[in-house]
């Protein structure tokens, strides 16, 4: 308990005094954000099993938002090099110190947020009874349910994928309309929160063998629309997920030592095939380089979303109109629920048109839509950040509340897992999105709880499983 203390006083007070030298010395503000990130890199591989989580967040957090302000002074490759008007060159010094100032702010509210809570001891967190008949049944149901929602979410891609390979990748942002019916939609959509149920019943690993092959074989499927975040969510999950595994029962580990040295060692050329995808879904030629450029190329292609943050500073005026954009899809999703369209006055907009961008809560839309009018009406996207999207609503002081809140979930999830099936599983549904946040929309991990399809299929899963066994 001693060294655990040592650890955490020693890696705060180093934050503390880096993030004091943050506001003296302007001019080393990108150096200074690196060797925060280090740190607290470090702290989390001190007790990589507890820290996971932190340490996941911290890895998006770099390759979404750093990659591209660090790597170009490391490395020239050819990709690099002619990407001129990079996101470092388009800002000027008060829009990069802006970038920086929030980077700092999230690596040490994250940080905060995950050491302020005390540390529960390991005998105090006994594993819920996962065999009992009530737990054995809803594993049951839900995988079967899994399978059977897998062939709709397959409907779905399939539909997708016909449509990018007679249209291009960008026009499935612009033009494509599904002509599949609306159930098929919302069939589809529970697959993943399924998954994540019977996965949160902790099988054996023989008994999920079969359902975790068929995830990673949807998610490659995937990749045949052009989307790369659905296939490397789905490998960030998997790892997550059996690390989590070893972590509650190490009586039957489920990641050998062997088998994590060979997923390390094909890291490189699996990100280095997601550049490729690049290439390939935008049709651009892509001149010989080797599987380390390649490597390199990958995380620099991902460290756009920096330019989201800039891009929010600089038009801070232009989306100063009242909207908000931190809660934008559980606005949007409910102003055109079902009850609003019965009444005649439910209001949607669809994605990628002059409509969302200046009345919608969506800060992807409008940035690219301020930023870039022709390309974004074409379906070309730069995507969101949490941090620009809090900051946007809340400031400089909601931004460190709100990463702080994202350490607290990091520390506290190995206790909400052990302490029944339900707790697990939406904490399995949720932490994907939050790990995703970097790139994504700032309250995504809440929509499972007001998905009324998911709650509802849950509530009728337990309503079952517990008439059956008599709990």
């Amino acid at each position: 308990m001693l060294s655990i203390a040592r650890d955490k006083f020693g890696t705060s007070t180093i934050l503390l005094a880096l993030l004091v030298l943050f506001f003296i010395v302007a001019e080393w503000q990108a150096a200074i954000t690196l060797m925060m990130w280090i740190v607290v890199v470090c702290f989390c591989l001190l007790r990589v099993k507890e820290r996971l989580l932190l340490l996941l967040f911290q890895t998006t957090l770099f390759t979404f938002l750093m990659t591209r302000l660090i790597l170009p002074d490391f490395f020239q490759t050819g990709y690099i090099a002619a990407d001129v008007d990079g996101t470092i060159r388009m800002f000027d010094m008060e829009t990069l110190r802006f970038i920086y100032t929030t980077l700092a702010i999230s690596i040490f509210g994250s940080y905060l947020g995950f050491v302020m809570m005390p540390k529960i001891e390991d005998e105090k967190l006994q594993i819920y009874d996962n065999n009992t008949p009530y737990v054995l049944s809803i594993r049951h149901i839900s995988k079967i349910l899994s399978y059977g929602c897998s062939f709709f979410f397959v409907a779905i891609v399939l539909e997708k994928s016909i449509f990018v390979f007679n249209n291009g990748y960008f026009g499935l942002y612009a033009d494509f309309e599904s002509q599949l019916p609306a159930f098929i939609h919302k069939l589809s959509a529970l697959y993943t929160p399924l998954i994540c149920l019977f996965l949160a019943t902790f099988p054996s690993k023989q008994e999920a063998r079969l359902p975790i092959v068929l995830n990673l074989i949807l998610a490659l499927f995937s990749l045949s629309t052009g989307s790369r975040t659905a296939f490397m969510l789905t490998l960030v999950f998997l790892l997550f997920y059996y690390s989590v595994r070893n972590f509650i029962t190490p009586g039957e580990p489920w990641l050998s030592r062997k088998a994590m040295i060979a997923m390390v060692s094909m890291i490189p050329f699996l990100l280095a095939g997601m550049f490729m995808i690049d290439f390939i879904r935008g049709d651009k030629e892509m001149e010989e380089a080797g599987i380390l450029d390649m490597f390199v190329n990958f995380f620099y292609q991902q460290g756009v979303s920096a330019q989201v943050i800039g891009l929010t500073y600089d038009f801070r005026d232009l989306l100063d109109d009242g909207r908000i954009f931190s809660f934008g899809q559980i606005i949007d999703n409910f102003n055109k629920n079902f009850v609003f369209q019965l009444m005649g006055t439910a209001v949607e907009y669809r994605s990628q048109t002059e409509e969302m961008a200046l009345y919608g809560h969506s800060l992807a839309n409008s940035i690219t839509y301020l930023q870039a009018h022709r390309s974004f009406l074409s379906g070309v996207g730069l995507g969101t950040s949490y941090i620009a999207e809090v900051w946007h609503d809340f400031g400089y002081t909601g931004l460190l509340l709100w990463n702080m809140m994202y350490g607290v979930i990091f520390a506290r999830f190995y206790h909400w897992v052990r302490k029944g099936l339900w707790p697990c599983a939406f904490g399995l549904i949720m932490i994907p999105d939050i790990i995703y946040a970097p790139r994504g929309h700032a309250s995504a991990f809440l929509n499972v709880f007001l998905s009324i399809s998911t709650l509802l299929v849950f509530y009728i899963i337990h309503a079952i499983a517990k008439r059956y066994t008599k709990q």
